[in-house]
């Protein structure tokens, strides 16, 4: 909570270098520590150290990490930029966002089905491709390209979260012993809580931050700044209509500069979870549980 409170307040309404700022890292750091030292006396850990020493772990839950960021990233923003930005209708906004919901289960039962054929390694680096184009595309996204464009990038962005979700789970499961499966399997969707948590911080930090800093660019000499709280009422047709024509304008302008630099984020996101996966072993051997004994004859 303290990390959160740090990401989204800081450099928008303390600096960076404030006492609040620096409190609330010491305290992340603080509870950290204590966190990770309490988890290696336990006898019964909610996450067992050792399991943080097997290689393909690592990978699969820092994957989930900062696919869960890219997730957040996509179904937080995106229809602020559709509603806010594109003045389209929130019904418009939520069948953009449902073309990721298409293409997530496609790509999973794709990738379900050929993950044992064609291996983990390559799955996943499809996946990865797939976030990295999607993100692509939001980055050049603009007003003008309409819903269609931004429909397309969700879709695709769908595609590769449905490849690489299902990689991480079978490949942690199949990593360790059967008695270990549980909180391996936990882990990694822990990661992925806690990526969607931590990048709806950071890449909400990243939004107010290039907001704020635009509308004070734009400030005219002898008026005040627009207030970037003005930029929830350009969702709404009604509140979009009390508001100057000159207000709106602004403010699209600054979401659109805004969300730009959130999608630079998802697409750093992407290429760091390409980069992951770049490491993953050429082979991975399943590990089977122990077949089951049969039954003597009475």
């Amino acid at each position: 909570t303290s990390l959160m409170i740090l990401l989204m307040q800081g450099g928008v309404n303390w600096a960076w270098t404030s006492g609040p700022v620096l409190a609330l890292a010491a305290v992340s750091a603080i509870g950290l520590g204590l966190f990770l030292l309490q988890e290696k006396r336990a006898a019964e850990p909610m996450i067992p150290p050792a399991i943080w020493k097997h290689r393909l772990i690592v990978l699969c839950n820092a994957g989930s990490l900062t696919t869960g960021g890219i997730m957040i990233g996509v179904t937080t923003f995106l229809p602020t930029f559709v509603q806010g930005v594109m003045e389209q209708s929130p019904t418009t906004a939520g069948f953009v966002l449902a073309a990721m919901s298409i293409g997530w289960p496609l790509a999973s039962t794709i990738s379900g089905r050929y993950l044992t054929r064609i291996g983990f390694r390559p799955t996943a680096i499809g996946g990865a491709f797939a976030l990295i184009l999607g993100s692509i595309l939001f980055v050049m996204l603009k007003p003008e390209h309409g819903p269609l464009w931004a429909g397309l990038a969700s879709f695709i962005i769908g595609v590769g979260l449905g490849l690489s979700s299902n990689v991480y789970v079978v490949a942690v499961q199949s990593s360790v012993d059967w008695k270990t499966r549980g909180v391996a399997t936990a882990s990694n969707m822990f990661m992925r809580i806690l990526g969607t948590t931590v990048g709806a911080a950071v890449l909400g930090s990243v939004l107010n931050g290039k907001l704020h800093q635009y509308l004070q660019s734009v400030r005219k000499p002898g008026q005040a700044a627009l207030d970037i709280d003005l930029a929830n009422q350009l969702l709404e047709p009604a509140q979009r209509a009390q508001l100057p024509a000159e207000a709106v304008n602004t403010m699209q302008h600054g979401l659109t500069f805004a969300l730009h630099s959130v999608y630079i984020g998802v697409l750093v996101l992407a290429a760091a979870t390409f980069f992951l996966m770049v490491f993953f072993p050429k082979r991975q051997e399943f590990t089977r549980e122990p077949a089951a004994q049969p039954a003597k004859p009475r």
